[in-house]
């Protein structure tokens, strides 16, 4: 869950998180352990402010055997305001990944960089989006815009092949270098999807030297 310096002002507990969770995932019922791993925590932190939420009409709860789950209450008059401005800060990646996904199968790697990645964004920060593969600006400005329309935010997108973004990271493109050496939010794929596509030797994981030792 992305915990971004607005989300973290306007809710300053773990209370943000969970809204973030439930009200950007609104079909979604979560069953208390299942939102503590999500979220990185046990589940006993997050009990008071559920019983709060749910108290205040924000969720709704319901039982099967010994097990609660939650969702958002989406009849709330609230819902609606509260998704919002919940989508336009830890909303943002799964706000990209449903725009792309209809162009997954020609996308290598996809991510977000600069103040978003870096957690420095404002309310008024655009967005900047690298996508690698086999689609242009043509293909992805539909998409976009719908984010844009979405979130209330600008989405700033570069996009290259596989081969030309390869070509320029081996020139030491001055662009490309100072976006590799930062942080990155990846909207499809991996950091090793990624150092694929450059050329990097795939690091050996641990599953591969116990192959290799026998």
């Amino acid at each position: 869950m992305r915990k971004t310096a607005a989300l973290q002002a306007l809710f300053p507990t773990v209370r943000g998180n969970m809204l973030a969770a439930t009200l950007t995932q609104p079909d979604k019922w979560w069953y208390l352990s299942e939102l503590a791993q999500f979220l990185r925590t046990t589940p006993s932190s997050l009990q008071r402010e559920l019983k709060a939420l749910v108290d205040c009409g924000i969720l709704q709860q319901r039982r099967e055997g010994t097990r609660i789950y939650f969702k958002a209450e989406t009849r709330s008059p609230l819902f609606p305001e509260l998704r919002g401005l919940l989508e336009k800060t830890a909303g943002l990646l799964p706000a990209l990944e449903q725009a792309l996904e209809p162009l997954q199968v020609r996308i290598d790697s996809a991510f977000v960089y600069g103040s978003v990645a870096r957690n420095q964004e404002h309310a008024l920060s655009d967005v900047d989006l690298l996508v690698i593969g086999g689609v242009g600006l043509a293909d992805l400005a539909p998409a976009l815009r719908k984010v844009e329309a979405r979130l209330g935010r600008e989405v700033n997108v570069t996009s290259y092949s596989a081969r030309e973004f390869r070509e320029k990271v081996g020139a030491k493109d001055h662009f490309l270098s100072e976006i590799l050496r930062g942080p990155k939010e990846f909207v499809k794929g991996s950091q090793r999807d990624l150092d694929e596509i450059i050329g990097k030797p795939r690091r050996s994981t641990s599953s591969d030297l116990e192959k290799r030792a026998r």
